[in-house]
């Protein structure tokens, strides 16, 4: 990212779409690691994982928002709010892919 990042030359937009360029492969990993979860678990503990990752889904993009409406940041704040949401998503795939590995062996 930080080279697609250099090539942008302070030009917002294009540091946006490096970006979520991103956050898109983050997604990624994030729902494959979700769907292997899902796939091995039954019963309440497959619901368990259904409801954590739909609170977290919830909280994420309600922060993602409210972080790009915030009229004190200005022209930054969607700037912040992707941050914020290649952050969240980040820590949160690595949470989940560490289960798959727990749960693998």
């Amino acid at each position: 990212m930080s080279a697609c990042v250099d090539k942008a030359n302070g030009v917002s937009s294009a540091m946006l779409d490096c970006g979520k360029a991103e956050v898109d492969r983050w997604d990624a990993r994030l729902n494959a690691a979700y769907q292997t979860l899902l796939h091995r678990e039954n019963g309440v503990k497959r619901q368990r994982l259904q409801a954590e990752q739909k609170a977290w889904l919830r909280h994420h993009l309600k922060e993602t928002r409210r972080i790009a409406a915030d009229p004190d940041t200005g022209s930054g704040a969607l700037m912040l709010s992707q941050g914020f949401e290649l952050d969240d998503i980040t820590k949160r795939t690595l949470i989940l892919e560490g289960r798959v590995r727990d749960s693998h062996g």
